[in-house]
């Protein structure tokens, strides 16, 4: 069998295709970038573990040495997954409140069960408590 007999026919087939497949995809659809979803390169593969924040630009480590204690927000996040049922915490530094926000409901969206979600202005160290500083 030869489905092209007809070179007419086959040019009208894929004209159609092509304007029901312009027709399906909106002219203003765009691709997602990563000022929309700034935390997705962070999930693990397995999308059961906590965020890999060290290393990131929102490490408190790094956010602190280039931004200072008192100039930066800090996200705290404890909650957990259900299958396997297991506690996660997260600790991450931005540098404006709004970023610090996202996180929280990037993280609210991420966990199964969220049990606390916070943000404050300025670094804390829970160790330094231990250690005798303020």
């Amino acid at each position: 069998m030869n489905y092209c007999r007809n070179p007419l026919s086959l040019g009208v087939a894929l004209l159609l295709g092509l304007s029901v497949l312009a027709q399906t995809t909106p002219a203003n659809a765009r691709l997602i970038t990563n000022s929309q979803y700034p935390f997705n390169f962070m999930i693990p593969n397995d999308m059961n573990s906590k965020p890999r924040v060290y290393g990131t630009q929102y490490d408190c480590k790094i956010r602190v040495a280039e931004d200072g204690r008192d100039n930066v927000y800090q996200a705290f996040v404890n909650g957990r997954f259900n299958n396997p049922n297991r506690a996660i915490s997260s600790v991450a530094c931005f540098q404006s409140m709004q970023m610090c926000q996202r996180y929280l409901n990037f993280m609210r969206g991420y966990l199964d069960f969220t049990q606390s979600a916070a943000c404050q202005r300025g670094y804390a160290n829970i160790f330094d408590w231990f250690r005798g500083r303020d």
